[in-house]
């Protein structure tokens, strides 16, 4: 299969569109051998899909936990006085997302036991549970990519780390 995105643990590389800083797992846990840790660890290497499709705000999951609703498709993040007060809480989604699914077997049964749920997000935090914390300025090129109707609903990551070397791209913003 091939991918048309590619993280090395720092820089998430679309070629034709730039380069941009990434992070992925909990300070602490950003090394490539962590990858199976649950809720800490950067996202396992493999190969994950993304879809597309605007999916407009994301939404509230209704438990009132401020948590979000999983959903397919990029989305932005309620933020201000559209979150309300899950503001604090979804600060750290940053403003936009996009789901990541396993590609093949071998990515989703990379780890036992299963890691999922993981999005690609413009946070500035310089940590996450295990997805890929990006560079904001990738969402604005990912939506006019998926407008621009090349008939692909949705694309390839591949991830693949540089051993021993940590998984945080200096996403950190103070």
């Amino acid at each position: 299969m091939t991918h048309d995105m590619f993280y090395d643990g720092q820089v998430l590389h679309w070629p034709g569109h730039g380069k941009f800083r990434a992070t992925s797992g909990m300070r602490g846990s950003q090394i490539p051998s962590e990858s199976c840790t649950p809720d800490a660890g950067p996202v396992p290497p493999g190969l994950y899909k993304i879809f597309l499709a605007d999916q407009g705000a994301a939404q509230d999951d209704g438990r009132g936990a401020c948590a979000l609703q999983p959903a397919w498709g990029i989305q932005t993040i309620p933020r201000g006085a559209a979150a309300g007060a899950c503001e604090p809480y979804w600060a750290n989604w940053g403003v936009n997302r996009a789901r990541m699914e396993p590609a093949d077997t071998a990515t989703r049964n990379r780890c036992s036991p299963v890691r999922g749920g993981f999005y690609l997000h413009d946070s500035t935090k310089g940590f996450s549970h295990g997805c890929i914390e990006v560079d904001g300025r990738i969402f604005p090129l990912l939506r006019t990519y998926a407008r621009g109707g090349r008939g692909r609903s949705t694309m390839i990551i591949k991830v693949d780390y540089v051993a021993g070397r940590e998984t945080n791209g200096g996403t950190l913003v103070e």
